[in-house]
C-alpha cells in the first residue's frame, strides 16, 4: 500500500490519554497496541471521483453500487451522458434546443427523476446532465449573445425540472457550420452559473473550443471541475481553472486491461500534488468489464484504501425507450 500516515499511541498518564500523529516504521506491537490507520484525504474525499455513464448502453444506478469502507459511494458525481445540442427555427431566427435521445428521455422524463436522479442523490451522489454536441451545425462556441442567454435559461430549466447537481460539457460532434463566435462558450458557463442556485456544478471536459478565446479567466473561475483528455495529463488548458478544480487523471473504464497497477501510481501522484478529482468515463456492467480492481487501486493511491465493494454493479436497463426522444425549448421554459 501506498505511503499512509499513522495515529501512534503515546503515552497514558493519570486518567488522560495523548496521541502524536506521525509517519513512521511499523514497529512490532500486541495487537491489542496497533494503531488506527488514517488514511490520507480519506475523511473528506480528496480528490474527488467522476464517473460517466453511457446512458445508450448502461444503466446509471450501476455508477451507485460501488462503496468505500465507511458507507459512503466511490463516486462523488455521476454524469449522465448525454444529452444533445439542437436547434430549431422561429420566424426565420436559429434558437438552440435541448434534446434528449430515445434512451436519456425517461430517466429524467415521466418521473425517471425519481428513481435515476434521486436514487443517486440518495446515496450521497451529485447527479449531473452532459451537453454534447450532435451534428446540427450549432454548439457551445458559436452561439450569438441572444443564443448563450437562450441555452443557458434551457439548462437552467432542465436542472430545476429534474432535480439535477449541475450540467457538464463536452465539445464534440458539433460539426460547427458557421464561424466560431469568440466568448461564446464562455458566456453559456457565466449566464448559467448566474441562473443556477448556489452549489450546483459546472463541469467541462478539456476537449474541443475550451482555448481563452471561448473561456476566459472570469468564466473558467465558475467551473467546479475539469477534465484532461483520456489518460494522464496535468496540463489545465483552460483558463482560470485551478489545479483543485481539475482532474489530470482520465480513465476509459471499457479499456483497463493491464493498466491497474499505473493508474493507481497515477491516483497517488495526483493526490499527493494536491489535484483536485479523477474522471472515469464509459461505466460497463461488472459482466461486460468489472472496474473493480481498478477502482480499489484508484482509492489505494489516492487515499490509501483498497477495501472497495460492489453491491450489484449489473443492473439492466430497465426503463422504456421513447422512440422520439424529447426537446426542451424556450417555449417550456417560458
Amino acid at each position: 500500500m501506498k505511503k499512509t500516515f499513522k495515529l501512534m499511541a503515546a503515552l497514558v498518564m493519570g486518567a488522560g490519554m495523548m496521541f502524536s500523529c506521525q509517519q513512521a516504521e511499523e514497529p512490532t506491537m500486541d495487537k491489542a497496541q496497533e494503531p488506527v490507520v488514517e488514511t490520507r484525504a480519506y475523511g473528506d474525499k480528496t480528490p474527488t471521483v467522476t464517473i460517466y455513464v453511457e446512458t445508450n448502453d448502461v444503466n446509471p444506478l450501476n455508477a451507485g453500487d460501488y462503496k468505500l469502507p465507511n458507507g459512503k459511494p466511490y463516486a462523488d458525481i455521476v454524469e449522465f451522458f448525454a444529452s444533445n445540442i439542437h436547434k430549431r427555427t422561429v420566424n426565420g431566427v436559429v434558437e438552440p434546443t435541448l434534446y434528449l435521445n430515445d434512451k436519456m428521455t425517461n430517466l429524467l422524463e415521466n418521473g425517471g427523476a425519481a428513481t435515476y436522479v434521486q436514487g443517486l442523490q440518495a446515496k450521497g451522489i451529485k447527479v449531473v446532465l452532459t451537453v454534447l454536441g450532435d451534428w446540427q451545425g450549432i454548439g457551445v462556441a458559436n452561439m450569438n449573445d441572444t443564443q448563450t442567454t437562450q441555452f443557458a435559461k434551457i439548462l437552467a430549466h432542465a436542472v430545476e425540472k429534474y432535480g439535477l447537481d449541475g450540467i457538464g460539457f463536452d465539445d464534440e460532434y458539433s460539426n460547427y457550420s458557421s464561424s466560431l463566435i469568440s466568448g461564446s462558450f464562455g458566456s453559456i458557463i457565466t449566464k448559467l452559473r448566474n441562473l443556477m442556485p448556489a452549489g450546483k456544478l459546472i463541469t467541462v471536459f478539456q476537449w474541443g473550443n475550451y482555448g481563452s478565446s471561448q473561456i476566459n479567466a472570469a468564466a473558467g473561475a465558475q467551473i467546479n471541475h475539469a477534465y484532461a483528455n483520456f489518460g494522464y495529463n496535468t496540463y489545465i488548458g483552460i483558463s482560470g481553472v485551478t489545479k483543485d478544480r481539475f482532474a489530470p487523471l482520465s480513465i476509459n473504464l471499457g479499456s483497463i486491461a493491464g493498466n491497474v497497477s499505473y493508474y493507481g501510481d497515477r491516483a497517488y501522484d495526483l493526490a499527493e500534488a494536491g489535484y483536485g478529482s479523477i474522471m472515469h468515463f464509459n461505466l460497463r456492467t461488472r459482466s461486460q468489464a468489472d472496474p473493480l480492481p481498478l477502482f480499489k487501486a484508484i482509492a489505494d493511491g489516492a487515499w490509501g484504501e483498497t477495501n472497495v465493494t460492489c453491491e450489484n454493479g449489473n443492473r439492466p436497463q430497465d426503463w422504456t425507450f421513447v422512440s422520439s426522444g424529447y426537446e426542451i425549448n424556450m417555449d417550456e421554459v417560458e
